[in-house]
């Protein structure tokens, strides 16, 4: 079976929230690493670097492109990812790592999985799969079935 995975939809609220959240840390920590340094900034130079650091993760904020993910009796892969880090699939009896994210303000629910542990997988990578998906239960099962024959 193969399932399309459109990109992230994020609300204008909640991208407004991010942008705030990223502009404020940035923030901070600028002013403490000039404040250390015993090299305090003028105003205007944090003032442009909070307005372009704004309009970056305002206008690049969908965290997810569309892809394909295919599911057979084996393996489970993702196909046609722009961007893709890793090798995107993971093959029946061999899931190290299952987990099941329940969202918040930075990411949507999901379920990650991986042939690898939960450290290495940010370095080999695995796969992830939106709670949106059509199937998306369907799917989990059979995950979570591949995990107990390993």
């Amino acid at each position: 079976m193969v399932y399309h995975v459109q990109s992230e939809q994020i609300s204008l609220g909640k991208r407004i929230a991010r942008t705030a959240v990223v502009v404020l840390a940035a923030g901070v920590a600028q002013y403490f690493w000039f404040y250390r340094s015993g090299k305090l900034s003028h105003g205007e130079d944090w003032l442009i670097d909070s307005v372009v650091l704004g309009m970056v993760t305002f206008f690049l904020d969908s965290r997810r492109r569309e892809y394909d993910l295919e599911v057979d009796d084996e393996m489970i892969r993702v196909r046609n990812a722009s961007l893709s880090i890793g090798n995107g699939r993971v093959r029946r009896g061999r899931i190290r790592y299952l987990h099941e994210s329940i969202g918040g303000m930075f990411r949507e629910p999901a379920l990650r999985l991986s042939e690898h542990g939960r450290i290495s997988r940010f370095f080999v990578g695995g796969v992830w799969i939106p709670a949106s998906l059509p199937g998306y239960e369907q799917v989990k099962a059979k995950a979570m079935s591949w995990m107990e024959i390993g």
